[in-house]
């Protein structure tokens, strides 16, 4: 039975146990490994748990899922088990770059894919009035990490962007500020494994909310995953070299735009709207790659 492993700094999320049920269903060891739990040596590469080195000649592929919680960290594992030999799901610098909404922005602009123009800085004032001259108001500002709706603000004028820049800038936040596309309160999640797109939910925010974001009360559907749609996900995909990817895709007028591109994408809500077996699917390709070493 091949061994394949989830790395994550939350081991208790029920995706993980999905997982492992996916696994047991068709005969793959499901292994969840809790990267806080284990130090990175950098040479020779080696994990250490409770002060005992951690073979990883077992495993022969992971699943890394990096979230706010200790990123760093646990991109520290996954490059040591990297350096191991084992396969990933996702390299550690595409996750890099799908974590970082200034990174994510420049390599759809050098791949041509569509995405709000952005612009990033330091100094409140000098971010403010570049975001101005580029592109007018109203726009949104995001710290460059942020996930589920979580640090996205809206400013329609200089003078409240100004002050949510600053009130970011004092706390040591790094923002990057981007043009709003309208109407806002709808955005479309697709799902891309291997460049095959898994399917598209479609994310309806309540009334007054332009963050379409199932965690902040989005309503969730299923939807065809048209030409389009498809299109752009995986080029997206394509551009920030990520194998899995949430793909979230938002309307700019009479067209999608790629809104972000997030490298550890949850699916609880995307199942249950679209009936896609995206824990096999994972497991599978996790599968392949133990294969091929």
């Amino acid at each position: 039975m091949p061994t394949v492993a989830v790395l994550t700094a939350k081991p208790d999320l029920p995706v993980h146990r999905e997982l492992q049920a996916a696994g047991e269903a068709c005969g793959v060891q499901v292994e969840i490994l809790d990267a806080l739990a284990v130090a990175a040596l950098d040479a020779p590469p080696r994990l250490w748990r409770a002060g005992r080195p951690v073979a990883a000649a077992g495993i022969g592929a992971v699943l890394p899922r990096v979230g706010n919680w200790r990123p760093d960290a646990v991109l520290a594992v996954l490059a040591v088990l990297r350096a191991s030999g084992v396969a990933a799901l996702n390299e550690p610098a595409a996750i890099r770059t799908g974590r970082d909404h200034w990174r994510t922005a420049c390599a759809l602009a050098a791949a041509g894919v569509p995405h709000p123009a952005t612009v990033a800085g330091s100094e409140p004032e000098v971010l403010a009035a570049a975001a101005a001259a580029a592109f007018g108001f109203p726009v949104v500002v995001k710290q460059r990490s942020s996930r589920r709706g979580i640090g996205v603000i809206r400013c329609a004028s200089a003078a409240e962007l100004e002050a949510v820049l600053d009130s970011l800038w004092r706390v040591g936040d790094e923002v990057v500020v981007q043009r709003f596309c309208p109407p806002g309160g709808v955005s479309r999640r697709v799902l891309v494994l291997d460049g095959e797109v898994l399917g598209a939910a479609e994310h309806r925010a309540p009334e007054g909310e332009f963050r379409a974001n199932a965690a902040r009360g989005a309503a969730v559907r299923g939807v065809a995953a048209d030409g389009e749609t498809t299109g752009l996900a995986v080029c997206a995909a394509r551009a920030t070299g990520l194998a899995f990817a949430g793909v979230d895709l938002i309307p700019d007028g009479g067209r999608w735009v790629v809104g972000e591109v997030n490298p550890s994408p949850g699916w609880t809500h995307f199942a249950a709207a679209t009936g896609a077996p995206v824990a096999a699917r994972v497991v599978a390709a996790l599968a392949r790659r133990s294969g091929d070493r």
